[in-house]
């Protein structure tokens, strides 16, 4: 039992050094292309959320990324003035406000995501069928763990609400 458990705490250490380092090999190296985007980390990832999640509120945007909604709010603000975001109010209350990705903003966050592919196709074309298979089946395997842990998270949440 120890030695399985201790094979298992050996097999994460590695699988964590390895997914952060295939990040910052993705990342890191184009540092220059990130500040093109001429963005900060809180409107990217708040760009992120609307493409993934869809319009929403401006208190599910904070609560969502973790943030005040006066600093959300600044956030938004600074996305609206560049085009990429529109603010709306719910027709069933005026006083809600919904926020959403204009076109501008659907093509900036398929910029961010753009970087780094080139590197991605680079890899694969280093790779014979038989490895660029399983690395494939690893990275859906990753893919599946993931969205199993968002169904349990959203679950969670919908039993405190």
């Amino acid at each position: 039992m120890f030695v399985e458990e201790h094979r298992r705490h050996e097999l994460r250490a590695r699988f964590r050094a390895l997914a952060e380092y295939l990040n910052r090999q993705l990342h890191t190296g184009r540092l220059d292309e990130w500040e093109d985007l001429d963005m900060t980390i809180p409107q990217i990832k708040t760009l992120a959320l609307l493409e993934e999640v869809g319009p929403l509120r401006m208190g599910n945007i904070a609560s969502y990324l973790g943030r005040a909604l006066s600093a959300t709010t600044t956030v938004m603000d600074r996305l609206v003035e560049k085009g990429l975001v529109d603010r709306d109010s719910d027709p069933r209350d005026r006083r809600v406000v919904i926020c959403r990705l204009t076109e501008s903003g659907e093509q900036a966050i398929d910029r961010f995501w753009q970087i780094g592919q080139e590197r991605l196709d680079g890899l694969a074309d280093r790779m014979d069928d038989e490895q660029l298979e399983t690395v494939v089946k690893a990275l859906e395997a990753i893919r599946q763990a993931e969205d199993e842990l968002k169904r349990s998270y959203t679950s969670m949440q919908m039993n405190v609400e």
